[in-house]
């Protein structure tokens, strides 16, 4: 089983490649920990350097009684969804706004209300919903979300259409069925399938079964390989994600 660390590095690479969170000098590190699959404590205080998605790993641990924020339990919870945020009063998720993310100084008032609004109306630590309603990138840049970045920022999923175990792709991608983010009068939603490229640097052909596997992508680009319940569970986070940012389009 791939730990923790190894797990929230395949989703946490993606931006911080392109430069939008995390420590930006240790891109190569972070790519090298997955190439050689290492999991120390190196890696470790990579992690703990990116300022959006380690606090949440933190709440979700101690709110849960685990002792380690990079545990593959709560790993799973923030980046696909688990029942381990059932468990997080809404006090603490409103300090964690407030003073874990400081979204006081880093959203407008208004914003800052809207999203705290929402605690009551089931707001959970999820990066779907930090993506959907926090209207902007907080990692290193406080620039408004558009649609194509918030379907890019949130986590996908598709199923392969293309067969990794006949041919190798020439251009280091493959082809997913998935929903995208979409508009619908005004209110955001998933849309019909398409196909849509995904860039996979980490995934290995003898990791796909015989049946059409789903991954999991972040930035279009590949993170992991999903089970039954990790997809059931990562559909109804994200539609809860969007329930809840529909409350204020």
């Amino acid at each position: 089983m791939i730990s923790g660390l190894l797990t929230c590095a395949a989703y946490a690479f993606p931006p911080n490649e392109l430069k939008y969170c995390g420590p930006f000098d240790k891109t190569d590190d972070l790519k090298g920990y997955q190439d050689e699959q290492i999991n120390d404590d190196g890696l470790k205080n990579i992690l703990a350097g990116f300022h959006t998605l380690y606090p949440y790993l933190s709440l979700i641990a101690y709110e849960n009684n685990i002792r380690d924020p990079l545990d593959a339990r709560v790993v799973e919870a923030y980046w696909i969804g688990n029942s381990l945020l059932k468990k997080i009063p809404g006090k603490k998720l409103y300090d964690h706004f407030s003073e874990a993310l400081n979204l006081r100084k880093k959203i407008t008032k208004k914003d800052f209300s809207y999203l705290v609004g929402k605690i009551d109306d089931g707001a959970l630590p999820h990066h779907t919903f930090h993506v959907l309603n926090v209207f902007t990138r907080t990692g290193h840049q406080n620039i408004v979300h558009t649609l194509e970045t918030m379907d890019a920022c949130r986590i996908g999923w598709g199923k392969i259409v293309n067969n990794l175990k006949l041919r190798v792709k020439t251009d280091n991608t493959i082809c997913v069925e998935t929903q995208p983010l979409v508009l619908k009068n005004g209110k955001l939603a998933l849309g019909k399938p398409l196909i849509k490229k995904i860039y996979n640097p980490l995934i290995r052909k003898s990791e796909i079964g015989n049946q059409i596997s789903t991954i999991s992508f972040h930035w279009n680009t590949f993170c992991d390989i999903l089970s039954d319940r990790q997809v059931k569970n990562l559909k109804f986070y994200t539609e809860k994600a969007i329930q809840l940012a529909n409350l204020t389009l």
